[in-house]
């Protein structure tokens, strides 16, 4: 029945979002509204993940105006599974805001978190073994 999730942050300003996911995390525009900049809203691919942005006035004329949107972000954390944690905390570790650097969990998973230039709270992990069922 279910077959992925993609999340969708909204924010002040969706081409300024792009521009740091591109840099950061080497993200592909998959799709934009509109066509050129300035963006309304934005699909970014990380390798085959998915990850949306949506200006904050758009959000809530598209969805309700009872979307919660205030100045601070949302209150939850994205974690984001990735091959090998080490190496991606090598590679943007000086250029983020580190909240958490890379530890092995006692639940079988490495991670370290971030925060991305609009506050959203993000963990990048790595599954070392699997849980017993």
């Amino acid at each position: 029945m279910y077959q992925k999730i993609a999340i969708m942050l909204l924010v002040d300003d969706v081409d300024k979002a792009v521009d740091w996911y591109k840099d950061i995390f080497h993200a592909k525009i998959q799709a934009t509204d509109p066509e050129k900049p300035p963006f309304e809203w934005v699909s970014l691919l990380l390798d085959d993940m998915e990850i949306m942005f949506a200006k904050k006035e758009s959000a809530l004329q598209w969805y309700s105006e009872n979307i919660p949107i205030g100045d601070k972000t949302s209150n939850f954390i994205a974690y984001i599974y990735v091959d090998d944690v080490d190496e991606l905390y090598e590679e943007i570790k000086d250029r983020v805001d580190v909240i958490m650097q890379p530890v092995t969990q006692w639940y079988g998973i490495r991670e370290f978190a971030i925060k991305d230039l609009f506050g959203s709270v993000l963990v990048f992990a790595q599954i070392l073994k699997k849980n017993p069922t």
